[in-house]
């Protein structure tokens, strides 16, 4: 069977958990013949894995650590002309490959070309809207599964609270990319503090007050997309394969508000203090789903409350992991590959 995947280069979370289903997938079909159409993030890590096709980037200029909607808009003044290329670009490639099953993580545009599922995470149950900002961001996101519906797409939302089946809506459970039996365990970092920040700019400020508090702690923290090194620090600023084998062994996690990083801790049974990115509606949203089971701090507080917010985070993870101990969970990568598959043989 043929599969084109559409994935949004923001980030990392977006590029490994569709990796994971597209593992699984080829499990299943052992003649799959992938193509993966992306830019920056997911074009950079797919490329001479698959054929890939490079489409028009969004541009986030992420360097605080907050979500500014009119800076993106005015960075992205082209972004109608720059989705109407890309639907070009698709739709000319697909005349000749005759994909099978067109799968998007996160693409708007791929609502209209020939796409058989579109995976997102924002959950509208979730969803609050305290300021303009967010507001706008959820009559746009909100619009966009309007339109799903109107066009018959399915969207499929893993998720940590699954919900029944409605409308084009199908819940599924967290993608995963490996379970912690299929991780080796690092002795050399063994009961550490991960601080995982992902593949954007917007969490480096937070990495800095991090990095800063960590001398007043007997503690190691492990950084990932942030360089540091130091007594009790070390990071790697670059996206690191061995990500999952450093999570089996750590303690907790600290993180932003992203989807992945929240759902790999939370799966792995490892405490998570997360900080969303402020006015970033979809970190927001993963954050209110995962509550009961992680703890949310500021990302703009200042380091003297970051260090008193880790404290109190340390003393609490007793408390924490046992409420994760509880968790049955299932890792909906295998979920989804199975229906993108029996799609493709229907």
């Amino acid at each position: 069977m043929k599969y084109l995947f559409i994935i949004t280069g923001i980030a990392y979370g977006h590029f490994t958990r569709e990796e994971a289903i597209i593992d699984k997938l080829k499990k299943l079909d052992k003649k799959a013949e992938i193509v993966i159409a992306g830019y920056e993030t997911s074009y950079n890590y797919f490329k001479g894995k698959y054929d890939v096709l490079k489409l028009n980037p969004i541009i986030f200029p992420d360097l605080s650590s907050k979500f500014k909607i009119l800076n993106i808009l005015l960075k992205n003044y082209n972004v109608i002309a720059s989705w109407i290329n890309d639907i070009t670009i698709i739709n000319d490639f697909n005349r000749e490959f005759k994909a099978d099953v067109i799968v998007s993580d996160w693409e708007p545009f791929a609502i209209f070309t020939k796409t058989g599922y579109l995976i997102w995470n924002y959950k509208p149950e979730f969803s609050k809207a305290s300021n303009f900002s967010l507001l706008i961001q959820k009559c746009a996101i909100e619009l966009g599964y309007f339109v799903s519906r109107i066009l018959n797409k399915k969207i499929i939302l893993p998720s940590f609270k699954k919900e029944k089946n409605i409308k084009n809506f199908i819940y599924t459970d967290l993608i995963i990319r490996k379970k912690p039996n299929e991780v080796k365990e690092l002795n050399k970092y063994k009961d550490s503090i991960l601080v995982m920040i992902g593949g954007s700019r917007y969490g480096v400020g937070l990495a800095e007050k991090i990095k800063n508090v960590s001398k007043d702690f007997n503690e190691k923290f492990i950084f990932f997309g942030y360089k540091c090194k130091g007594k009790n620090c070390i990071g790697f600023d670059k996206f690191n394969k061995d990500y999952l084998s450093f999570l089996k062994s750590c303690k907790a996690v600290i993180s932003l508000g992203g989807y992945s990083g929240i759902s790999e801790s939370v799966f792995y049974r490892k405490p998570n203090l997360a900080f969303p990115i402020k006015n970033h509606l979809e970190q927001h949203t993963v954050t209110e789903e995962f509550k009961d089971y992680i703890e949310i701090g500021d990302i703009d507080s200042p380091e003297e409350e970051i260090k008193i917010k880790i404290e109190n985070f340390l003393r609490n993870l007793s408390v924490l992991k046992k409420k994760l101990n509880s968790l049955k969970l299932n890792n909906g990568a295998d979920e989804i590959a199975e229906i993108i598959y029996r799609k493709a043989k229907s």
